[in-house]
């Protein structure tokens, strides 16, 4: 375990304890968040611009989930990778999409600012792959970028210095959704 995961577990149990909680509340709190950290919420990886989505474990531990988040800026034309953490549990897969909502309001708009997605989805060779690295900007042949007015564009490009969330989803015999908040320079 690392030390923000002892810090973490060391405060709540220090709180527990000072709020006049018994022992064995402060442990059963204590096993709760051990319990939240162990759970798996994503067996996908993402990276945009070489720089790897993560969650924040200190958040995860006590709410149960934390959004995965890009460390530091990416250009308004990032990369895109995805990897899987064990591959074998999503099968065939049959469908890779992506979308790209923009801040709106302290939340994010309803309504893609972005989506990409397989110029034919009966084929599979034209799906996005595990560990290769796409440029958003402008997107290979085998997909298609839409905008939010329903265009048909070469590529995705990002307005500078705001945030966004990105939402991939593989579809397969397991299908999985990830949400990864970045912010562009």
């Amino acid at each position: 375990m690392n030390k923000k995961l002892y810090a973490c577990l060391g405060a709540i149990v220090f709180l527990a304890a000072t709020a006049g909680c018994s022992a064995t509340g402060a442990a059963w709190e204590g096993f709760r968040i051990g319990k939240n950290l162990a759970k798996k919420d994503s067996y996908l990886r993402i990276w945009l611009d070489g720089n790897e989505a993560k969650q924040n474990k200190l958040k995860k531990g006590y709410f149960g989930y934390a959004s995965f988040e890009v460390k530091g800026k990416v250009s308004t034309k990032p990369t895109f990778k995805f990897d899987f953490i064990e591959g074998k549990n999503f099968g065939r897969i049959t469908s890779t999409n992506m979308q790209i909502h923009k801040e709106f309001e302290a939340d994010y708009s309803h309504q893609a600012e972005f989506v990409i997605y397989p110029a034919n989805p009966n084929d599979s060779t034209t799906l996005m792959k595990p560990g290769v690295e796409y440029p958003l900007g402008a997107m290979p042949s085998n997909m298609k970028v839409m905008n939010f007015e329903k265009q048909t564009v070469p590529g995705v490009e990002l307005q500078p210095g705001l945030e966004y969330l990105l939402v991939f989803t593989v579809a397969g015999d397991r299908s999985e959704s990830v949400q990864v908040l970045f912010n562009t320079k």
